[in-house]
């Protein structure tokens, strides 16, 4: 199961309705990133944003498994996750990374690249950046 920033372009085959698109959970241990993906991990924003991951999901629009969370933000809606990641003390690296699938160009796939953080692995296959927890760190 993939799933994408994008309400219309979300699959069918999720088994459940997503009219306003605004939260998704999977329980894939893979997300897919595009545009600008912040990655937190679901601890971090339950320990310190106000209603846990479920109320930012609500503010900022993403997807999310048992251990991960992803947005994909540009512009304005930038802006507001910038403002929320100082005012709530979330730290990069410790808590989120930050990954640009445009600026990732490979022509070959890549598995298990660096992504800053020793609790996320990443790999690239057929143009996409994946992501998934690291359960060694825990």
């Amino acid at each position: 199961m993939v799933l994408y920033a994008r309400p219309e372009v979300i699959p069918d085959d999720l088994g459940r309705s997503f009219s306003d698109g605004i939260v998704a959970y999977s329980t894939n241990k893979e997300i897919v990133c595009c545009f600008y993906t912040f990655v937190f991990r679901v601890a971090a924003i339950d320990e310190k944003y106000p209603g846990g991951h479920r109320a930012f999901l609500e503010i900022h629009q993403g997807w999310h498994n048992e251990h991960i969370l992803a947005i994909y933000q540009q512009g304005d809606a930038l802006r507001r996750v910038w403002s929320d990641l100082d005012k709530y003390d979330i730290r990069k690296v410790r808590d989120w990374v930050q990954l640009d699938e445009d600026r990732v160009n490979w022509s070959w796939d890549m598995f298990n690249f660096a992504t800053q953080a020793s609790w996320l692995k990443g790999r690239y296959k057929k143009g996409n950046i994946y992501v998934r927890y690291n359960e060694a760190v825990d």
